[in-house]
């Protein structure tokens, strides 16, 4: 499987879903009124990063996205989980 298949499938499958559902926790909290600023940072690096992820979406959809590109992007992406892991 291609690096840019792999993308596309943890993108859809795992990424945006987790992303969309934590950033609809998110916005519980902050319509709750009971949020902190650091609750309104994590939003706005959720939707900051929902808005990336959505491009690299889009971009895979239009054959933008190089191997080499799709490649970083699951590194990254693999260095993410393993922080969250150790966390």
């Amino acid at each position: 499987m291609s690096n840019i298949k792999k993308l596309e499938k943890i993108l859809k499958e795992e990424l945006i879903p987790e992303l969309d559902e934590n950033l609809e926790e998110m916005m519980d909290i902050i319509d709750s009124g009971d949020c902190s600023k650091d609750d309104k940072d994590e939003l706005k690096y959720l939707e900051e990063m929902k808005a990336y992820f959505d491009e690299v979406e889009l971009d895979i959809s239009n054959n933008n996205l190089t191997e080499e590109d799709a490649l970083d992007i699951l590194e990254v992406l693999e260095d993410m989980r393993l922080d969250k892991n150790n966390i």
